[in-house]
Parts: C-alpha cells; structure tokens; sequence
C-alpha cells in the first residue's frame, strides 16, 4: 500500500471519535447526570476524546508524509494548504481538548456544571474543527484526486 493512502484510511477515527464524543456527552446530559451509572459519566466521553486526539496525531504525521508525497507528485502546495493549515490546527485544539477534559476528571470538576458545560463546549469545538477539516479533506481527493491512483 503506498505510503500517501495510509492517511485517508486513518482520519477516519478522530472524525469519529471526536462526534462519537459529543454524541454522548449530550446524551448523558440529557438523560440526566444521576441517571447515568457512576463509571459512565461524562468521563466515557473523556475516554473517548483523548483517543480521538490520538489518532489525530497519528492522522496528522501521515498526513504531513501525504503532503510531502503530493508535492513531489506535482501538486502545488497552495492547493494543499487549506487543509493542511486546518489539520494542524484541529489535531493542536483535540490534543488540547483532551488535555483539559483529563485535567478536569483529575481534579473532579468533571462533575461540576462549570466543568460539564466546558467537556461538552469542548466537544462541540473538536467535533466543528474535525468536520471542517474533512471537508476541505474530501475536496482534495474527490474533487482533486490528490494521491488518488487513476483507475487502470
């Protein structure tokens, strides 16, 4: 498989995660706090963010391979850049994100309603980020066919 395919295959697990994450946050806080068993809370959600942010490192080192790939292919960088410029700076704020969120379970604020409504904004803010960066993603393969082998 070559090197520059690995990364479209990857970005699907913080595209997921990171809107699996704010799928049960709302939930869980919708169905109500005390409704939900102890070791469910909104810490699942945690749980899950911080391995979005992950393997949106991951997706990001593959990426930058991918990028690198297509301008030797080519491709001028000014077409790449857009989604370059928002892949790095949606794996920065998830890495971050997580990083709080982990910070707020640590000290138990988690459970507070100042630290629900920041772990929830924070999932909304990964969740548009990611989605955003896919889209610009998905124009570069399937408008552009960036690192996309013609069919023979």
């Amino acid at each position: 498989m070559p090197l520059e395919q690995i990364h479209p295959m990857i970005v699907h697990f913080p595209i997921v995660l990171a809107l699996l994450t704010l799928a049960f946050d709302l939930w869980w806080f919708a169905r109500g706090r005390a409704a939900a068993a102890p070791l469910i809370r909104l810490r699942t959600g945690t749980v899950l963010l911080t391995l979005g942010a992950a393997a949106a490192v991951v997706a990001y080192l593959f990426g930058d391979m991918a990028y690198d790939i297509a301008v030797n292919k080519g491709v001028a960088a000014a077409t790449l850049e857009t989604h370059e410029g928002w892949g790095t700076t949606t794996m920065s704020v998830y890495v971050a994100a997580a990083l709080v969120r982990l910070f707020l379970w640590w000290r138990g604020l988690d459970e507070k309603p100042a630290g629900i409504a920041l772990a929830i904004a924070l999932a909304a803010v990964v969740s548009g980020m990611v989605v955003i960066t896919a889209y610009f993603g998905g124009h570069l393969v399937y408008d552009l066919g960036v690192n996309v082998h013609p069919r023979s």
